[in-house]
């Protein structure tokens, strides 16, 4: 494949991850100018938690990949276990299979974050509070009725 359409390809996988960011809710992202080559690094830009690498070959080389994300993570003033490698499935059309691989044990942080309550047992002063507003809530009822 010539290089420039190499490069086109890699910004084609950039802008639809940045797309679907957007269109799943999660804020602004753009593609970042020169791919990590400069202060920023990493190749999207965006409000989360994981420096983003994005990769669109034709061959796999996830130790490579990895390690290129584990390291501009470092650079880029982000913990280093905070990367995630987006790659497209090459066997498959442009974008009907993506995936993303991150570190195992932010995996599991981001599955136990998911799992657990916003309040896991109310405690008494909170239940009294509760209390409190459901019987307001009840008389601006009673009010709002008569």
């Amino acid at each position: 494949m010539k290089a420039k359409s190499s490069i086109e390809k890699g910004k084609r996988l950039e802008n639809f991850i940045c797309k679907e960011i957007e269109e799943m809710g999660l804020g602004q992202a753009r593609r970042e100018i020169g791919s990590g080559s400069g202060k920023k690094k990493g190749d999207i830009f965006a409000n989360l938690p994981f420096l983003i690498e994005a990769k669109h070959w034709d061959k796999y080389d996830m130790n490579r990949w990895i390690d290129q994300a584990k390291h501009q993570a470092e650079q880029g003033n982000w913990d280093r276990d905070k990367w995630a490698l987006v790659f497209n499935d090459f066997r498959k059309g442009e974008f009907q299979d993506v995936y993303a691989v991150i570190d195992f044990w932010e995996f599991l942080k981001l599955l136990k974050k998911d799992k657990e309550p916003l309040i896991k047992e109310p405690d008494r002063e909170f239940k009294w509070k509760l209390q409190r507003l459901i019987d307001s809530a009840k008389a601006v009822l009673k009010e709002v009725k008569s």
